[in-house]
């Protein structure tokens, strides 16, 4: 939902409370019904909220909602921070994972048999020409959107897992309000920090914790795969040989199996 309103409105508009972790957060009661059906009707139709002049939301974070308020005045929100873990001496990720197939086998049981009789290409080439399809998937048909730039990880001791669980609430709490334009920004900022991010052996558990939630949050829609599955699928094919030689996968996989079926097409895509 988004119609023009008048060039006033922002001034004219009361603000509305909505409290979020029991705390009240403001916003122009135009500018918020304008964008989402859903608080169109909390705010100016004949529900309690209405009445009493503020809602209590007991499904989004403090953080997540700040962002959309953001989002409303500016049309874009940040990304949350990462977390620096003190780094160990002589640990096993001070290296991003490099690997071919035929040293890796991609992994699991036949899947993983190697035929020295032929010529495999290298992992980082096959990886090379995966991520560049990953980074210049359009999402956003209708018109491009100007997204802050994103930063990209370091070293392993960079945990970026509430950046990208950032992004993938901000993108659930879009769908379940209706506000379609940002839902197709929080995907692309996703899509963008993982394009430039290092996947590092120690740090691969970040990812299994964005499948897991994003699996848990979303849902198939009617006219195929959800946009957000997609992409993140896309994503395991560009990082394939790192992922699938990690036990926590397969556990994720037989947790969800969603996850295991869109894996499975997408595996036999690539190796068509």
């Amino acid at each position: 939902m988004s119609t023009p309103i008048a060039d006033d409105a922002i001034f004219t508009s009361k603000p509305f409370s909505f409290i979020v972790e029991g705390k009240p957060l403001y916003a122009h009661a135009a500018l918020v019904s304008n964008c989402s059906e859903p608080f169109s009707r909390m705010i100016k139709g004949h529900l309690a909220e209405a009445q009493q002049g503020f809602a209590v939301l007991d499904d989004v974070d403090e953080s997540t909602f700040t962002g959309f308020i953001r989002w409303i005045y500016s049309k874009d929100y940040p990304s949350r921070e990462h977390y620096v873990e003190p780094k160990e001496e002589g640990g096993k990720g001070d290296d991003p994972v490099v690997t071919t197939y035929e040293e890796e086998g991609w992994g699991w049981g036949s899947w993983g048999k190697k035929d020295k009789k032929k010529k495999k290409k290298t992992e980082p080439a096959v990886r090379g020409y995966l991520r560049e399809s990953f980074v210049s998937e359009q999402r956003n048909a209708e018109k491009p959107f100007t997204i802050a730039p994103a930063r990209a990880n370091k070293g392993p001791e960079e945990d970026y897992t509430e950046v990208f669980l950032g992004h993938a609430r901000m993108y659930i709490f879009a769908e379940k309000y209706d506000i379609q334009p940002l839902k197709k920004l929080a995907l692309q900022k996703l899509q963008h920090q993982l394009a430039i991010h290092t996947l590092y052996i120690d740090r691969v558990g970040d990812i299994f914790t964005l499948l897991r939630y994003v699996y848990a949050n979303t849902a198939e829609s009617a006219g195929g795969q959800e946009d957000m599955r997609a992409m993140l699928v896309h994503y395991i094919g560009v990082e394939m040989a790192n992922l699938v030689k990690d036990d926590e996968m397969k556990e994720l996989m037989l947790e969800e199996p969603d996850l295991l079926s869109d894996f499975l097409k997408m595996f036999a895509n690539r190796v068509n």
